[in-house]
């Protein structure tokens, strides 16, 4: 019985959010085109486990490699029809807010519209560029079971810590960043 209780609590929490993606549109409202168009800097190290890869900036539109450039780098998993994702869009962009010059922050779009991904992006005010990865190129690379997910990564592409469970806190980012990269930030 025991067993059967934690494997159905298991499955109920993979569950919250997982790469088989609903229907995006059913998510977040799109009134009109969206206008949010953070451009996205390329990076200069590949991820270790993703390689060099370019994904199209969810903002402009433009090639842009993944991975970090002379500073630390938080990925972030995220999609529009992710609920977890939902709470924490406030909590990454308040970490980007107060950190963004000591750790960038680079949001990949998984498994969504871009659209919807962009309407996204627009309604909870995120300021930080995030890429456009339909096909979970990034979340498969990296190990990530489902969303949302966050890997912080150095910048020699090495993956110092993955974060892959729902509730991330902007104190639990700091917390991990800290950690992950040797840091106090202020």
């Amino acid at each position: 019985m025991k067993r059967l209780l934690t494997a159905a609590a298991a499955l109920f929490f993979l569950a919250a959010c997982t790469s088989e993606a609903p229907d995006p549109a059913a998510s977040v409202p799109v009134e009109g085109d969206p206008t949010w168009s953070v451009t996205c800097p390329s990076g200069a190290t590949p991820i270790d486990g993703v390689g060099e890869l370019d994904l199209d900036c969810l903002g402009d539109e433009a090639a842009t490699a993944v991975g970090p450039g002379a500073k630390p780098m938080v990925v972030v998993l995220w999609a529009s029809w992710c609920g977890p994702c939902q709470a924490e869009a406030p909590e990454v962009e308040a970490f980007y807010q107060a950190y963004g010059d000591q750790v960038d922050v680079l949001g990949v779009d998984t498994a969504d519209t871009r659209d919807v991904g962009r309407s996204f992006a627009e309604s909870f005010g995120m300021t930080f560029p995030s890429v456009f990865d339909p096909d979970e190129a990034v979340r498969i690379g990296l190990g990530v079971p489902g969303l949302p997910g966050m890997a912080y990564v150095n910048p020699d592409g090495t993956v110092a810590e993955v974060v892959a469970e729902p509730g991330v806190t902007t104190e639990a980012m700091v917390e991990t960043a800290e950690a992950a990269f040797g840091l106090e930030l202020a």
